[in-house]
């Protein structure tokens, strides 16, 4: 399996978790459905080249979900409506998924086990 994408899975999962603690939004469930996907997506790439699409669309998911949010967070976080505090879990989600798709395109290579 791949660490990284093992790696970058759990700590959306961990991360979702933390969001829903704190906020109570069920938005942030997003990260853990999304870090469940990119875990079963590195499982299955181990074997099965089209897995990786599966990563990639868990760091679309994310960054389509909680991305589009992130301009009204920054309008509040300047007009003093709201902290950096209250808005980490997401900026931690869509900068990690952001880091992930450079990652995909830049730096994962193309899996030889595959079964044809």
């Amino acid at each position: 399996m791949n660490t990284i994408i093992l790696i970058y899975g759990g700590l959306l999962i961990v991360l979702g978790i933390v969001g829903y603690i704190q906020s109570g939004s069920a938005t942030s469930f997003i990260g853990s459905a999304a870090g469940v996907l990119a875990i079963v997506g590195a499982y299955l790439y181990q074997t099965q080249e089209w897995a990786k699409w599966l990563c990639f669309a868990a760091a679309l998911a994310i960054i389509g979900g909680l991305g589009a949010r992130l301009p009204g967070a920054f309008s509040k976080i300047s007009a003093g409506e709201a902290t950096l505090g209250e808005y980490w879990v997401r900026f931690s989600l869509v900068g990690l998924s952001l880091l992930f798709i450079v990652y995909f395109f830049f730096g994962l290579k193309q899996n030889t086990n595959t079964a044809s």
